[in-house]
């Protein structure tokens, strides 16, 4: 994802702190939405909207507007500097592409030629097969949970609202099922009583950028490094919050 929230921090991190290991940048545009799918990011984008707050909401909204205007004026004009990942990439010696799907066959056959070790994924798709087979190590994510808990969407959302006293983030491999790859990094994030979504997901993803580097880096230096085994059957599983969650969360 081209992020301005906290992605997009997330990822400038591991490349300047891995710089001389990054061999490509790529960020998949944001596809037509279906109306049935069209309808359940609106549910999900309410719930959202009264989980966040309406005043951290419209910040939020702000920011990732003038972060969105700025890169389309950047087309346009020579002299205004694209605020995309994309663009810092470049501007490192990295190669960058935006395409219109990670599983497009046309970007599989780029990745292919690029021989990556691993890939590290922030992208908002389901990975396919192929994509899987073609990294040496794996395909590579991060969480914000400790999994297997809170395996699913939102998982800073759920751990306040079961009044957890701790979440955390986790660095594992993807498999084709979802959040059941070994693990390869975790850590701890204590929850306090002034936390609230938006500071413990700012929380995640601060961690998670130094526990990437930790993950990459074990996966370096331990040619046979395995990671610790989880399947559906541990943990807990979690779907997005419906817009009662979210009332109930915020005004219990």
């Amino acid at each position: 994802m081209d992020d301005p929230l906290l992605v997009n921090d997330f990822v400038r991190f591991i490349i300047e702190e891995k710089r001389g290991a990054v061999i490509g940048v790529a960020v998949s545009k944001p596809g037509q939405l279906k109306t049935k799918k069209a309808r359940v990011d609106l549910r999900y984008a309410m719930s959202l909207l009264i989980i966040a707050g309406f005043v951290e909401s419209f910040k939020r909204s702000m920011k990732d507007s003038k972060f969105r205007v700025k890169k389309y004026l950047s087309k346009i004009f020579e002299r205004v500097k694209s605020p995309s990942i994309i663009q810092f990439a470049k501007d490192r010696g990295i190669p960058a592409w935006e395409v219109n799907s990670i599983n497009d066959p046309k970007f599989l056959e780029i990745l292919k030629e690029l021989e990556p070790d691993i890939v590290i994924n922030q992208a908002q798709e389901i990975i396919g097969e192929e994509f899987l087979s073609i990294p040496r190590l794996g395909v590579v994510n991060r969480h914000n949970s400790l999994l297997p808990k809170y395996r699913g969407r939102l998982a800073p959302f759920w751990a306040l609202y079961n009044k957890e006293k701790e979440t955390g983030v986790t660095i594992h491999f993807i498999t084709e099922a979802i959040d059941e790859g070994e693990i390869i990094v975790q850590r701890k994030i204590e929850i306090i009583d002034d936390d609230n979504y938006v500071t413990i997901t700012k929380k995640c993803y601060e961690v998670a950028a130094e526990a990437m580097i930790e993950a990459i880096e074990l996966l370096e230096n331990k040619k046979d490094f395995k990671g610790i085994k989880i399947s559906s059957e541990m943990g807990s599983y979690y779907s997005c919050p419906r817009i009662r969650d979210a009332i109930k969360f915020r005004f219990k």
